[in-house]
């Protein structure tokens, strides 16, 4: 039987935290065409701000969409996708939403693109 020093000193060792964040991809889609026009991985930033303005990480450049219309945070281990109070609104299976957690294959409606959410790793 194998052991280390510590372990036959009588000290446990704590197993490494194993982060369980799954990767995700989100795929910018044109509603219209179903063209993805861009895709971004989630994870390297704490939060990625969506909207019109050129100060967005994901600019939309559409008048349905607010300045500053909704943002993916890393929360808890998890992705979560919360309305900044935008006019147009935020959609999720035809439903206005104010937040709601990430998942794969999840689909949201900003103005005229489609947010698609799909396991990166």
């Amino acid at each position: 039987m194998l052991t280390n020093a510590s372990t036959a000193a009588g000290f446990q060792s704590t197993p490494p935290r194993i982060n369980t964040l799954m990767m995700m991809e989100m795929q910018v889609v044109n509603r219209a065409t179903g063209v993805i026009l861009r895709a971004y991985a989630l994870g390297d930033t704490a939060e990625i701000i969506i909207g019109r303005d050129a100060n967005c990480d994901v600019q939309i450049n559409a008048p349905s969409v607010s300045r500053e219309h909704c943002v993916i945070e890393h929360v808890d281990n998890d992705y979560r996708l919360r309305d900044l109070n935008s006019t147009g609104g935020t959609w999720v299976d035809g439903d206005r939403m104010t937040e709601i957690r990430i998942e794969d294959g999840m689909e949201v409606n900003v103005g005229p693109a489609l947010l698609r959410f799909v396991d990166g790793s």
